[in-house]
């Protein structure tokens, strides 16, 4: 996938305006956390979390309108059926999430995330307020223990999770070995898992890079894969069936931007 593995080394040179661009993209994260972090915290008991993802989305748009960022999506028909869903997808970028955030809106859900995240103040702790499974990758018997609460969560409130089953932001190109945490939870939960594939987030923000550029990011939203009948026995052809679409859109999504029939 050739657009994907882009670098920064191969986009425009430092300008001032990338400069100015760039500090204030991180001003604004770490400001809007500093003010909406407390305010997360104290009203998530009251709000069932909700004001988490409201705060949420007002953070996100702040930053994509900073960073001169844009996006699309299509298939979002394939999120919009009244079901418990696991939502997965490719990982390059914080950008992911900021634009999954606008997408996600109408969906009651949690995202996902590594134990690690807990741990940075304000941000961390307004995540585990309100209610977002952690995920201990160092303890097996911890993190089962927290995909069953989370699988007996879904089943009990219909919320939906949305997972990066690469397990951190990947630097490409192609994909990394998908975790099975997220599949696992989705046979434990009898929910349905909707694939997703993100295009032009790592153009924007590379991991670990303090460089954002403007541009737009490319949302396909994929047919859901069902996992009636299917048991943990299934899980690795689960997981692969999944990879693979997400796979073979991105590489479509590149051959189109290349101007190329895949």
């Amino acid at each position: 996938m050739s657009g994907e593995s882009k670098t920064e080394d191969h986009r425009a040179p430092h300008t001032p305006l990338l400069w100015l661009r760039s500090i204030a993209v991180h001003l604004t994260v770490w400001i809007l956390v500093a003010v909406f972090g407390p305010t997360a915290i104290l009203l998530s008991p009251f709000t069932k979390g909700a004001i988490v993802f409201f705060l949420g989305r007002i953070w996100g748009w702040c930053i994509m309108k900073v960073a001169g960022v844009t996006f699309e999506v299509e298939g979002i028909e394939n999120l919009l059926e009244p079901t418990t869903q696991v939502i997965v997808g490719n990982h390059s970028s914080n950008f992911d999430i900021y634009v999954m955030l606008f997408i996600l809106h109408r969906r009651y859900f949690r995202i996902v995330c590594k134990k690690q995240l807990v741990y940075i103040p304000i941000f961390g702790w307004a995540l585990w307020v309100s209610g977002f499974p952690f995920l201990d990758r160092s303890n097996p018997r911890r993190a089962q223990a927290t995909m069953e609460k989370t699988a007996a969560l879904m089943k009990r409130t219909g919320m939906s999770i949305l997972a990066f089953p690469e397990g951190t932001r990947n630097v490409g190109p192609g994909l990394m070995r998908f975790k099975k945490g997220p599949f696992v939870l989705a046979l434990e939960a009898g929910a349905p898992i909707v694939p997703f594939a993100i295009y032009g987030a790592r153009e924007v923000q590379s991991r670990h890079s303090f460089w954002v550029h403007p541009g737009r990011i490319r949302v396909s939203v994929l047919p859901r894969v069902g996992v009636d009948n299917l048991t943990y026995k299934d899980r690795d052809a689960l997981i692969k069936t999944v990879r693979d679409s997400i796979e073979k859109r991105l590489a479509e999504i590149d051959a189109e931007a290349a101007g190329k029939t895949p």
